[in-house]
């Protein structure tokens, strides 16, 4: 298991004592490791949320790809120590329900995304077919 996770550490760029200093952090706010683990565990919005925003910023150039891993390792520990500083200070919050919102919010996104990419490869598409492949039948005159 530790080979595992340090091979997994250095494969999006980050040390492991990194790690641990992070999760000293959230300790040190008031978050217990075994309630950060629950936490965690059940959010889907979020990690949902922050793969959207590492493609979105992909798609404009901001991110490479060989780097989108350290992209997302650093989003999430910022939303861990976030939400460790956040429980620290409103510990009421209803993280869970919050996290749901934000699961409907980035399906919304996503479906949005998704439509415009299509309007593009849909164009391109009809490009290929008229200037590429010949097809006159596609082509209508202006």
């Amino acid at each position: 298991m530790k080979q595992k996770l340090e091979e997994l550490l250095k494969t999006i760029g980050l040390p492991i004592a990194l790690a641990a200093v992070i999760v000293s952090v959230t300790a040190l706010l008031g978050l217990p490791l075994e309630q950060a683990i629950q936490l965690f565990g059940v959010l889907v919005g979020l990690p949902f949320v922050i793969g959207l925003v590492v493609d979105l910023l992909k798609m404009v150039g901001v991110v490479k790809p060989e780097t989108s891993g350290q992209w997302s390792a650093a989003l999430n520990l910022l939303s861990m120590i976030g939400l460790a500083a956040l429980l620290r200070f409103l510990p009421d919050v209803d993280v869970v329900s919050w996290d749901a919102q934000l699961l409907e919010l980035a399906k919304a996104v996503a479906l949005i995304v998704t439509w415009v990419a299509q309007l593009f490869s849909t164009r391109s598409a009809h490009l290929f077919y008229t200037r590429t492949l010949g097809i006159k039948s596609f082509h209508f005159s202006e």
